[in-house]
């Protein structure tokens, strides 16, 4: 499920020193985005971004991507970033898993997209009956499975580069297969994606049978099998545009700010079908309803309620 980390020091790279002396200072003079709002996207470059997490311990996190598209994960009081800023501190201890896949995490139980198990959040619905109080027993199955694919295209993205396409296409840009497929070996359904033909379409007659082999985080309790409520938001605006991959680094308005997927209220798809609702869509279902089950790009779920469709419409786009 998860493989054992240990600590090693590492020497800290000059851009994300850079990156920690205009954190440091923006602190200093006080800016809103570094002192009282907790996100940990507000402030990004090229290959750092981060921000404030923990407002009452005065921690920030930040996320430093290499070249390699490797990633090292920080928690760092402001004390410690000033003393990386005036250059006293430029070793910090990280943790690593055993593999040693060239990614550093901030703890020993920290989750990694290269070597854990998705499976790590089987029981993910335990915790939320602390973090969703409101939330009902039928909405946190929903949330915990939506957790669970945020993950996998996260996964997707740390493998790519990018993160997958609305659908794959033909030579004549006829849509084949779902991102849902694409990113079935993040899901540890490794078994279901190798019985796809991804040279023929989704509802080819081999592809067919594939379909009532559904993977339990897209059962829906209000459609059965081989349909789901599991569903992307396709747009320019959004992180499923048709005309090309988007990165994390198109992401402006924070990747705890942006919604990657939703458990949609009565939407619905064959799970296979790469065919997803666009804003207006899904705008309409959460109007209707008055709540919307989402996964955010850092991977984080919230049923959003209480807020206006454009207050919605404005976390759906980057």
């Amino acid at each position: 499920m998860r493989q054992p980390k240990h600590s090693v020091s590492v020497e800290l790279p000059e851009a994300f020193a850079e990156f920690m002396r205009d954190v440091h200072q923006r602190i200093e003079d006080g800016d809103e985005a570094a002192t009282s709002i907790e996100s940990d996207d507000l402030q990004q470059c090229e290959c750092v971004y981060g921000g404030l997490i923990d407002i009452a311990n005065w921690q920030y996190g930040f996320r430093y991507v290499r070249t390699d598209n490797r990633t090292w994960d920080f928690i760092l009081r402001a004390d410690e970033i000033s003393s990386i800023a005036n250059g006293s501190t430029t070793h910090l201890t990280l943790w690593q898993c055993e593999k040693e896949c060239g990614c550093f995490y901030a703890s020993a139980d920290s989750y990694c997209v290269h070597c854990d198990s998705i499976h790590q959040f089987d029981e993910h619905e335990s915790p939320l009956r602390l973090y969703e109080p409101n939330a009902d027993d039928s909405t946190r199955p929903e949330m915990a499975n939506l957790r669970k694919v945020g993950l996998a295209i996260l996964d997707y993205h740390h493998n790519h580069g990018c993160f997958p396409p609305h659908a794959n296409v033909d030579a004549s840009a006829k849509p084949l297969h779902s991102w849902r497929s694409l990113i079935l070996p993040f899901l540890d359904e490794d078994g279901v994606f190798n019985m796809i033909d991804f040279d023929q379409p989704w509802d080819s007659d081999a592809n067919k049978k594939v379909w009532d082999h559904q993977p339990s985080v897209y059962f829906s309790a209000d459609c059965d099998p081989p349909r789901t409520q599991v569903v992307a938001v396709v747009g320019s605006k959004t992180i499923w545009p048709t005309s090309h991959r988007r990165r994390w680094t198109e992401i402006t308005s924070g990747t705890s700010f942006t919604i990657a997927a939703v458990w949609a209220n009565k939407l619905n798809t064959n799970w296979m079908e790469p065919a997803d609702p666009d804003v207006d869509e899904v705008a309409s279902d959460f109007v209707d309803h008055g709540k919307m089950v989402s996964v955010f790009v850092d991977g984080h779920v919230e049923t959003i309620r209480d807020v206006s469709v454009e207050r919605l419409r404005e976390l759906l786009f980057i």
